[in-house]
């Protein structure tokens, strides 16, 4: 099946020339793709509902078409209304700017409407529903379930439901991609049965089951790839055993006079058990803004020290590096162990320098963004690489950093992002993850509130009183510069404006991703100094910014914004003792926005809110960059799939603990198809 599933859509009889232009315009290109364009939804002719005996709701109904008219209000507005008649009443579809409706429809022709069903004005409507005409050949050949699919202008239903059929018949007597053991032990349809099923189903029940059919395999070939590179890493390959019995967290707690919690010590025992291990460390550290991830990540890079050899740890940002020196710094220097930061903002004669002390060996921990992974770095014995908001890095990136050292160093990723459940079993599968939920410091979090800009005088009220109170305190905007046709309100302006009103007995800074490094490291230094009392700002701030007298955040046009990022941003405040109050100034009416701004202000907890995003937008953004070309699905739904992902990645570990090389005859076929899946991936991977 491998080979027909990606053969070119034009091996498909009648697919050439313009129609194959129109498939590629859906991201169709194979065989395979052509089977898996599933229906978006079904025409159940079976259980049509009288029209007379609904007045909302979506619904089916079926009649006779006894009016079709057209209006024009206005000369840009042109109204087509076709009226379908069965014995007990009327329904007007209609549709706006449609020219093409008035010459589909003629009275005394039998269709069947399906779509949202409401009542204004005396009259049953239903807005551009789908249509299916009831006496044509066509009707009568395709059954009492009708697929209906997501189309482009050009490509009629008919011809899709036509060319997929002929897929269909393309692969009818092709093997399973799954072993016949374990389609026995869940009760499985064939991979061809789900596909004939969810295009031809017989209910749409029928087609239901055999979506989720199709949605396992998905699921499956994904950790099946995930569990084997997991293993290529870890087993196949040399790793470096660290010495972790210096690393003890009751005497840290007394040297650092800090108190771990119970998520700390749980992902800190985690990482070092792994780093003990001659296999290399492949491990996520998950954790919610201001839980403490920093501290995890120290206890591995002393103990890679302790072991006599090095680490690297690499941020997304100058801000964020410099700022993870200036605090795990002091620490290292507390147990003797030598550090240096390295950016792309030295100077020639500063970066020859720190070149030579990490080349040398001298250097136990360097610290840096994307500068420690350039040609000229080179480290004496690295054993240890710590990503900081790992999403931000791609594949080639990391393996950049790993091949800084002639054995595979241990990998620990971390982020502020909170991901859902189903995201990390998905896209992080190759990973061990930690989580981290308990914030360290008692008073910490923020208190979340929604404001219009007509009450935004008052929310500056308010930041005075605490600036008056010897706190500071961050002011956001999305643009660096005005735009008219977004109407936000820009950084530079808004800096401007409010030094002279609303904060003008306040000492009123601006920073911005278009500074250079050196300015805003500056800037930075001043408001941890307190030297600056509102700091006015773009997304830059967005991640790991730590200043704990920074009690007040006020984002202007919060619903330019994601779900995530407003989270992100809001953790910029309440992370010292005194809890933080954010506001969410925006006149937005729109649902998803008042969605995600009823959510922050109802909960501070990053995982929850992460569910409540993947709900909102989808699996597609949530986490920003995808990490492999695996992760993005055709049938799988993250949101609604839980399940079918737990059980999959439960039946792939179970064979891989039992064969993790496939090898067995039983596994022949899986074997063939994770060849085929490692070919994908590389390609993906080399195209960048």
């Amino acid at each position: 099946m491998h080979d027909k599933l990606s053969l070119p859509i034009e091996s498909i009889r009648h697919v050439e020339g313009r129609r194959a232009e129109l498939l590629r315009k859906l991201g169709i290109e194979t065989v395979g793709d052509v089977l898996l364009h599933l229906p978006s939804r079904y025409l159940d002719v079976s259980r049509v509902v009288r029209i007379g005996d609904q007045f909302e709701g979506d619904i089916t109904c079926s009649g006779t078409i006894t009016s079709v008219k057209t209006k024009r209000p206005r000369p840009k507005l042109r109204i087509t209304e076709v009226a379908l008649t069965d014995d007990t009443a009327t329904v007007l579809g209609v549709w706006f700017n449609q020219p093409w409706v008035e010459t589909v429809f003629k009275v005394g022709q039998r269709y069947a409407f399906a779509g949202a069903m409401s009542y204004d004005y005396g009259m049953r409507r239903m807005q551009a529903p789908f249509i299916h005409p009831l006496d044509s050949d066509e009707a009568e050949a395709t059954g009492e379930v009708i697929p209906v699919y997501p189309t482009t202008d050009g490509l009629a239903q008919g011809w899709i439901r036509r060319i997929a059929a002929q897929a269909l018949d393309m692969v009818a007597h092709e093997d399973d991609l799954l072993p016949a053991d374990l389609r026995t032990r869940h009760n499985m349809r064939s991979y061809v049965q789900a596909l004939r099923d969810v295009h031809t189903p017989s209910s749409v029940l029928d087609a239901q089951a055999a979506r989720n059919r199709l949605a396992y395999q998905e699921l499956f070939d994904l950790a099946l790839l995930n569990d084997a590179l997991k293993y290529a890493q870890s087993e196949q390959v040399q790793g470096f055993a660290h010495m972790i019995e210096h690393i003890d967290i009751d005497a840290q707690q007394g040297e650092l006079g800090i108190t771990f919690t119970e998520d700390q010590a749980e992902a800190t025992r985690d990482v070092l058990r792994d780093m003990g291990s001659p296999h290399p460390m492949h491990r996520l550290l998950l954790g919610d803004v201001g839980t403490g991830k920093t501290l995890v990540a120290t206890m591995a890079l002393m103990a890679a020290a302790h072991s006599g050899s090095q680490a690297a740890m690499m941020a997304p940002t100058e801000v964020l590096a410099k700022q993870y020196a200036q605090k795990v710094g002091p620490i290292l220097d507390m147990h003797d162990i030598s550090w240096t930061l390295l950016t792309s903002s030295l100077s020639v004669a500063q970066r020859r320098e720190r070149l030579e002390r990490i080349s040398s060996g001298e250097v136990a921990v360097a610290f840096g963004t994307h500068a420690l992974i350039q040609p000229d770095v080179v480290f004496s014995h690295l054993t240890l690489a710590v990503i900081d908001e790992q999403h931000r890095f791609g594949v080639e990136q990391r393996r950049l950093l790993r091949e800084k050292s002639s054995v595979m160093p241990d990998m620990l990723a971390m982020t502020a992002t909170p991901i859902p459940r189903s995201l990390a079993l998905t896209l992080y599968g190759d990973l061990d993850i930690s989580s981290l939920r308990q914030r360290p410091i008692e008073g910490a979090g923020t208190a979340t509130h929604m404001r219009s800009f007509k009450q935004v005088s008052e929310v500056h009220q308010t930041v005075r009183e605490a600036l008056d109170q010897g706190r500071q305190a961050f002011i956001v905007c999305a643009l660096i510069e005005e735009s008219t046709k977004l109407e936000v309100k820009a950084a530079t302006e808004l800096a401007a404006e409010l030094a002279v009103q609303e904060y003008a007995n306040y000492r009123v800074e601006l920073m911005h991703g278009a500074l250079k490094p050196a300015q805003k490291d500056e800037i930075m230094q001043w408001f941890r100094d307190g030297q600056i009392d509102v700091l006015v700002s773009t997304t830059v701030i967005e991640v790991g910014v730590d200043i704990h007298n920074a009690t007040q955040m006020v984002i202007y046009n919060a619903e330019r914004f994601g779900l995530a990022q407003l989270h992100q941003l809001r953790g910029r405040v309440g992370r010292g003792t005194i809890s933080g109050v954010v506001w969410l100034v925006s006149d937005s009416k729109g649902p998803v926005a008042r969605q995600r701004f009823e959510a922050l202000c109802s909960t501070d907890d990053g995982f929850e809110l992460a569910d409540i995003d993947l709900a909102l937008r989808g699996a597609g953004d949530v986490t920003g960059k995808r990490q492999h070309g695996m992760a993005t699905f055709r049938v799988a739904d993250l949101v609604r799939d839980l399940g079918i992902i737990e059980l999959a990645k439960k039946d792939v570990t179970r064979i891989m603990a039992e064969d993790p090389t496939l090898e067995s005859p039983q596994y022949a076929t899986l074997r063939k198809r994770l060849d085929r899946l490692r070919g994908e991936y590389e390609k993906w991977v080399s195209a960048g």
